[in-house]
């Protein structure tokens, strides 16, 4: 079997890197569909959650009337580390985004409320993180008192790569991972029920995942 010769070992990279070129755009087209798709769903979720309010007179997971009216357990918030409260009805999400040990907190009752209502699809039976919507980069949507450093509640989304959550911030906000309506962390933790009192000060990092956050209201 003859060697290729220079010309036909030319074409063949040429080949492989327009594959490889062709593969990382469309890579960046898919990630850039994403990125489009989160920012839809989020503001989305906030139209929701005043169309509820507007509806009902009272957050969707703080209602005090929700049992009653969707047959469902009341939300429950953690006041210490051994009790538990219903704190329904006093005008504002507790609970922290992912307090896995309190699968009844306002937090998740939230979008059973919303699914209740007929606003949300999926089942209003699923209660605690299997509440959670799913995000386009595999992550989950959630709800909090007040992540990052934003004090009137917070929606956010987990799983989000570098790259998509810079691009997000730019086209919701001001690009910048502390300040404005859409803040940031790298940070991970089941521990802290991913929930921080900062975001991040360091600029965003493609190589890294984030949790981005905006206000639960718009």
């Amino acid at each position: 079997m003859r060697g290729m010769t220079v010309i036909e070992l030319a074409f063949t990279i040429s080949i492989v890197g327009l594959m490889m070129f062709f593969a990382l755009k469309g890579k960046d087209v898919i990630e850039g569909m994403r990125s489009v798709a989160v920012m839809y769903e989020m503001e989305q979720y906030q139209r929701l959650i005043v169309g509820y309010q507007d509806t009902y007179d009272e957050l969707p997971g703080d209602d005090p009337r929700s049992p009653n009216r969707w047959n469902r357990p009341s939300a429950l918030t953690v006041v210490t580390e051994t009790v538990t409260a219903s704190l329904a009805g006093n005008s504002k999400l507790d609970g922290k985004l992912y307090e896995v040990g309190n699968p009844g907190g306002e937090q998740f009752a939230a979008w059973r409320d919303l699914r209740f209502s007929g606003a949300l699809e999926g089942d209003p039976k699923f209660e605690g993180t299997s509440a959670l919507p799913e995000n386009p980069f595999g992550g989950f949507y959630g709800l909090d008192e007040g992540n990052l450093g934003q004090k009137e509640g917070s929606l956010c989304a987990t799983r989000i790569p570098g790259r998509a959550a810079q691009r997000i911030d730019a086209k919701m906000d001001d690009g910048r991972i502390n300040s404005g309506k859409v803040v940031a962390t790298s940070k991970f933790s089941i521990e802290d029920r991913h929930h921080f009192p900062a975001p991040d000060t360091e600029p965003y990092n493609i190589e890294k995942e984030y949790i981005i956050c905006i206000p639960m209201m718009p």
